[in-house]
């Protein structure tokens, strides 16, 4: 093969190399523009979704249930608040799913180990609620159903009537509760002209007990009676 043959071949090499860097970067910018394309498009469902709000407060009447080894133990009650945001999304007329984010104080008595406890955890919890309402925009029954997703935030412990202090989350014996919490929540109520008065109940599924070597569950029973008021994000 003689030198001009070889520097033809070069050339060419340079040349599929020139093309393969082009595609490559045009492949890039489409990919970075589809990215874009996707963020912004998500955002502005979001800031649809966001054009109406919904501001929910109300009390709580919580338990925790426990048994031991199989055993139910007995629990008292405790009473608390909660307060947050929803974010409705129509779905059809009439039924909307319904994503939010609370505070909410929980609690129970009990007597564990000869130690009387009791323990008020505070969680920021994100229900996922489906509502489905029976009657016009002026009056209509609002029937709920849903989940919700919560983690442990705070709240205060007192052992056999000593002082309060702070609730430590986890797992291990050093620890008062699990760090997570998830379960199911329904509800009804009715709504008068965007106002909603509601009573739900929270059933919760994980088990909060934070020690494995224990043959301990521990689940949150809630009641909630809320008041929830619409208003336009804009």
């Amino acid at each position: 093969m003689n030198s001009v043959t070889l520097i033809q071949n070069r050339i060419q090499d340079m040349k599929n190399a020139e093309y393969l860097l082009i595609a490559g970067y045009m492949s890039r910018r489409a990919m970075q523009i589809s990215i874009l394309v996707i963020i912004f498009s998500a955002s502005s469902l979001i800031i649809n979704a966001q054009i109406t709000a919904s501001q929910i407060v109300g009390f709580n009447f919580s338990t925790m249930e426990m048994h031991v080894k199989n055993q139910s133990v007995d629990t008292e009650g405790s009473t608390g608040i909660h307060f947050g945001l929803l974010l409705p999304l129509t779905i059809v007329d009439h039924f909307s799913f319904q994503p939010g984010v609370m505070f909410t104080s929980k609690g129970s008595s009990y007597l564990i180990d000869s130690v009387n406890m009791s323990i008020s955890p505070i969680y920021l919890e994100i229900p996922l609620n489906l509502e489905l309402d029976l009657g016009t925009n002026a009056f209509s029954v609002a029937l709920i159903a849903g989940t919700y997703f919560s983690c442990g935030v705070g709240g205060n412990k007192i052992e056999s009537g000593g002082a309060a202090t702070d609730i430590f989350y986890g797992s291990g014996d050093s620890k008062d509760l699990r760090l997570m919490d998830f379960g199911i929540n329904l509800g009804a109520g009715i709504k008068i002209k965007g106002f909603l008065i509601s009573a739900r109940y929270g059933y919760g599924l994980a088990n909060l007990y934070p020690d494995d070597s224990d043959d301990t569950e521990l689940n949150n029973r809630v009641i909630g009676i809320s008041l929830t008021s619409s208003f336009a994000g804009r």
